[in-house]
């Protein structure tokens, strides 16, 4: 995964701004996270900052976004000397992520989908537990564990499920992105239930789960019709666990 995200570099930055799935995405995101203006966020998975940006921008007081690949973090950082917010960036596999601080928030957007085991997952769970404060928050968006690759694709929203073999307690999966070039990303995709088990096995107090949304801007722009097949099989979910 890391050889993978060094050579994509900036070109998955094209998604995030080109495709459609990260309207929903995004809209979904802050809609959980709800008040977090003058809060301390961890930002895992931050690949090039674009979330991290994004959270400091928009009113939090520090943020230190952290990722596994070394060409994602200097792309962020470079974006920080150009356009200085205040953010810091550090390389880390999550699984090994040592205590950076007492945040407030941890906000994860596709980074637990990456855990290749349930005792994988639960270290990233542990992990983020013990960089949060007492009552803090997890945040994350995940794969959603009930997508069907035998049902509508989410091609149209900027990339295509290849791949979808079962395991034991999910679904090991490719996809390709629509970008210039396009590029295949692999990930698991985990059942409810061993996320449960992981979020419970690390101590949090509580979880949730959450449907992922369109703003109705976009429903105004695309039409209803355009998001079907999205919302009758979508392939992402929110998830969120209190300290």
């Amino acid at each position: 995964m890391t050889e993978l995200y060094d050579n994509i570099g900036s070109t998955y930055e094209q998604f995030k701004t080109k495709a459609t799935l990260p309207i929903a995405e995004n809209f979904t995101f802050f809609k959980i996270l709800d008040k977090f203006q003058g809060k301390t966020i961890l930002d895992l998975a931050c690949g090039t900052g674009f979330y991290s940006r994004l959270l400091r921008e928009q009113g939090s007081a520090k943020v230190v976004g952290v990722d596994i690949s070394q060409e994602m973090v200097e792309v962020a950082r470079q974006d920080e000397q150009k356009n200085p917010l205040g953010n810091e960036y550090q390389v880390f596999d999550i699984a090994k992520l040592p205590k950076l601080g007492r945040f407030d928030f941890v906000t994860a957007i596709y980074l637990l989908n990456y855990a290749e085991n349930k005792e994988h997952l639960l270290k990233m769970f542990q992990n983020i537990r013990n960089n949060l404060v007492e009552n803090g928050r997890l945040v994350a968006l995940t794969i959603n564990p009930d997508f069907s690759v035998k049902k509508s694709n989410s091609t149209k929203y900027g990339l295509t499920v290849l791949k979808q073999e079962a395991l034991s307690d999910g679904y090991y999966s490719e996809a390709e992105f629509h970008t210039e070039p396009p590029f295949i990303i692999n990930y698991f995709m985990w059942s409810q239930s061993i996320y449960e088990w992981a979020v419970m096995e690390a101590g949090f107090k509580k979880f949730a789960w959450h449907p992922i949304e369109i703003p109705p801007k976009a429903i105004e722009q695309y039409t209803e019709d355009y998001w079907r097949d999205f919302l009758e099989n979508p392939l992402i979910v929110g998830l969120s666990c209190e300290n």
